[in-house]
């Protein structure tokens, strides 16, 4: 199973982020897409939830503990990120958080028009 984890800014569109998203999954031969894992600290926003719906997935909003719990696999870091959020990669941080323990990065971050994507894999999700 594939979890692609989504960080944006107040300007991303939802069309534009399910499409960067569906397109990053689709490019990097992941299995299909079975949730959308999106930070803790947004909830409340919108946009995550209109993601999810037009990707056709299921919503999992990642707690600050776990998010903080896999930093230290996260392949990149983000000086913006970690200034603004306390994480220092959220798009990895929560999708590996959402396929669960011994995930791994199938894609590492990519970032288009204020939206940041990366899937991971693993056996289940959190």
């Amino acid at each position: 199973m594939s979890v692609a984890g989504m960080g944006w800014s107040n300007s991303a569109s939802a069309t534009e982020a399910a499409t960067f998203v569906r397109q990053v999954v689709q490019e990097n031969k992941a299995t299909a897409l079975t949730y959308l894992a999106v930070p803790g600290f947004r909830h409340g926003e919108a946009l995550p939830e209109e993601v999810a719906s037009l990707l056709g997935v299921p919503l999992f909003w990642v707690s600050d503990d776990a998010l903080r719990g896999v930093q230290n696999i996260c392949q990149t870091v983000s000086e913006r990120a970690l200034q603004e959020t306390g994480f220092a990669s959220v798009a990895e941080g929560c999708a590996l958080a959402g396929a669960g323990p011994g995930a791994w990065l199938r894609v590492l971050r990519q970032a288009h028009a204020g939206i940041t994507c990366a899937v991971a894999e693993g056996e289940e999700t959190k």
